[in-house]
């Protein structure tokens, strides 16, 4: 009995894992003004769709219709990474966020006109 128990809990937690970030999040991004010595927070929807470890879907400052397509995102156990560029950034933005407890966070950093930025990002499910 204990044995049937444990297969069960052991399908259940793949199968959450397997579709473990897929759907619509919600949350902000805070960068640092460097102008202002004050953050700067923007409200941000990102939409994510995974096939295994494969990553793939869209990212935009909430209520914004122009999303930015992510790519080469992947998911490594509770770690998720993806890029986004948009007419604004000088490079890719790179994402390195950790699922925990429903939420996403961690850190952003790439490259606008004026220099090098990083911002916190935290996420929940929508």
């Amino acid at each position: 009995m204990k044995r049937i128990a444990w297969i069960v809990l052991v399908a259940a937690a793949l199968a959450a894992a397997d579709g473990g970030v897929a759907g619509k999040w919600g949350g902000s991004i805070e960068v640092a003004d460097s102008n202002s010595n004050s953050p700067h927070v923007t409200p941000v929807d990102l939409e994510l769709e995974q096939n295994g470890a494969a990553l793939t879907g869209k990212i935009g400052r909430r209520g914004d219709a122009d999303r930015v397509v992510i790519k080469n995102g992947k998911v490594d156990g509770n770690k998720v990474y993806f890029e986004a560029s948009s007419s604004e950034t000088a490079s890719p933005m790179k994402f390195t966020l950790t699922l925990e407890n429903g939420k996403l966070t961690g850190e952003m950093r790439g490259a606008v006109e004026s220099g090098q930025i990083a911002g916190k990002v935290s996420l929940a499910r929508q």
